[in-house]
């Protein structure tokens, strides 16, 4: 049985908690506690759920059949997580919500978060360390990078290209073939028609850029 241990603090732990507990239930799982990362998650992010904190990630000693979920939304803190965990060798569980159905053509590779519900179809590519938060619709021929985060009921039609480190905003809608690179917000409710390069703030229908993201 593998024990699992959620990385970082805040409400999208505290969400992860909630959707590894429905994944429980099938007896092959269990929770270990909240680890926190460098000041980023402690006692009082945890609000209901503080008695399963156990202390900083830097102090716990994994063993074989232990794993980290990183609890934590925003692209640049689950970067500054992730490399971390990999400095200490740490193994990552991704989280694959209750009732989805990945089918084989679709690649992905560790640390991502898939929430129910979620639709994906075929030959799909996804890196390391993404987040879909929930009624996220995957079209066909999606390729994604690393450290993405979508919003909750975003839809992403067929041969569409992400990046790396993209915040994407709930509702938004990817039109096929459209394309954008690394390290861009999207505002939400918008529509990407064609796309953009990197580090820009994206907004409407049709979105354009209305600024650009601080590296």
């Amino acid at each position: 049985m593998k024990t699992i241990y959620i990385v970082g603090g805040g409400a999208f732990a505290r969400e992860c908690y909630f959707h590894l507990t429905k994944l429980m239930k099938h007896g092959d799982i269990k929770f270990g506690g909240f680890l926190g990362h460098g000041g980023y998650g402690h006692t009082v992010d945890y609000k209901n759920f503080q008695h399963l904190y156990l202390g900083e990630v830097t102090e716990h000693e994994f063993k074989d059949d232990e794993y980290c979920i990183i609890g934590a939304g925003y692209p640049d803190i689950r970067k500054k997580i992730y490399y971390d965990l990999k400095k200490m060798n740490v193994k990552f569980y991704t989280l694959i919500g209750e009732d989805i159905e990945i089918h084989e053509t679709v690649k992905y590779g560790e640390a991502n978060i898939f929430v129910s519900p979620l639709r994906t179809t075929v030959n799909i590519e996804i890196g390391n360390c993404n987040v879909f938060n929930g009624g996220v619709i995957i079209g066909h021929d999606l390729c994604m990078g690393d450290l993405n985060f979508v919003g909750p009921n975003t839809t992403i039609t067929g041969h569409v290209s992400i990046g790396n480190e993209n915040q994407i905003g709930t509702n938004t809608i990817f039109l096929p073939k459209s394309k954008i690179g690394n390290n861009n917000k999207i505002a939400p409710l918008s529509v990407i028609y064609k796309g953009c390069k990197n580090n820009c703030y994206m907004q409407g229908n049709p979105a354009f850029k209305v600024g650009n993201v601080k590296i």
